[in-house]
């Protein structure tokens, strides 16, 4: 005797929530490729073979740092070139001032030379990004006190003095002290002379060298600071002619210097951008690769998505039909 084996309407029910359910977690996941273009199940992509895609993944992720790091160098770079751009034309004002021994046009010149003190002290504590340029590694720090600080500590160190020359000369031992011999970098300076190495892109560094106690910024600190003292140290019109005129040549001389600290930066900036390019090649070929390896045929996915399609509409077909039954239509 043959049996008769049924399907309950509890457990046909059943039934058709799981197969609605996974055709519906199908449907998902092959539009989820299709719109992608990438596997959803990678270890079944590759085989289980993950090892390849973990060292393309670490290597990525490596050029990606350096990336960025590379971008936020070249932003201190752009910033440092721009604010030497500005310094190199302070203190123009001050090379003719020697022919000048009125008290009129020295006053004016002598206010030209505080407003570009102020203004160079300003540049030089130029940051990028929250980040100040020439401190050193110490970074968050800026590293100049406050132009009318800088100036009150100049003119301490010429106080009583009357000969332009020695003027001249007190400043330049002021300025030009190092660190520790109690000068204008121990008053003055709050940053440090370390240099930053950057990693710019696998096994390359470059070097951010420039800082604010560099000779050229210095110099061109002392050549404003002595056009701006030139008229508060009780000397003669024609002395105060000569110290601005004084003034004016060692502005010409830090000028000079400064075009040389700004080639220097564009040959960094050069090696950054041919390491940034490096970088940029190899992570596109990486990309590529790992696309390669995770991509989705976009024929077969469109099969399976419209198979899917299908068989959720039978599904759907089958349930509204199971659902109409009824004994009475039976018999």
């Amino acid at each position: 005797m043959t049996g008769f084996t049924s399907v309950g309407d509890l457990s046909r029910s059943v039934l058709l929530r799981q197969a609605n359910a996974h055709l519906r977690s199908r449907l998902l996941t092959l539009t989820q490729e299709a719109a992608t273009g990438l596997r959803s199940d990678v270890p079944a992509a590759l085989n289980g073979q993950m090892g390849p895609l973990a060292q393309l993944q670490d290597r990525l992720l490596s050029l990606q740092a350096h990336e960025q790091a590379a971008a936020l160098a070249r932003s201190e770079m752009d910033g440092l070139q721009g604010a030497m751009e500005a310094m190199q034309k302070l203190g123009a004002g001050l090379l003719p001032a020697g022919n000048m021994a009125d008290a009129t046009s020295l006053g004016i010149r002598v206010m030209e030379a505080r407003q570009d003190f102020h203004s160079a002290a300003r540049l030089l504590n130029v940051s990028v990004a929250g980040r100040h340029v020439l401190s050193g590694t110490a970074v968050d720090t800026p590293p100049l006190s406050g132009p009318a600080d800088m100036l009150a500590g100049a003119r301490a160190q010429v106080a009583g003095l009357t000969d332009p020359a020695q003027i001249a000369a007190a400043l330049d031992t002021w300025f030009a002290a190092p660190p520790g011999a109690g000068g204008f970098a121990d008053a003055h300076f709050h940053g440090n002379t370390k240099a930053r190495e950057v990693p710019v892109a696998p096994g390359e560094t470059i070097r951010l060298e420039h800082n604010a106690l560099d000779p050229a910024f210095r110099d061109l600190l002392k050549g404003l600071a002595l056009g701006a003292l030139a008229t508060d140290l009780g000397l003669s019109g024609a002395q105060s002619a000569g110290l601005l005129d004084e003034a004016g040549r060692r502005v010409a001389a830090a000028t000079t210097a400064l075009t040389l600290q700004r080639a220097d930066l564009g040959f960094q900036e050069a090696a950054l951008e041919r390491a940034a390019a490096r970088s940029a090649a190899e992570t596109t070929a990486l990309s590529l690769a790992r696309s390669d390896m995770l991509s989705a045929d976009p024929y077969e996915t469109a099969t399976a998505l419209n198979q899917a399609e299908t068989g959720l509409q039978n599904l759907y077909a089958l349930t509204s039909r199971l659902s109409r039954l009824s004994l009475t239509d039976y018999l």
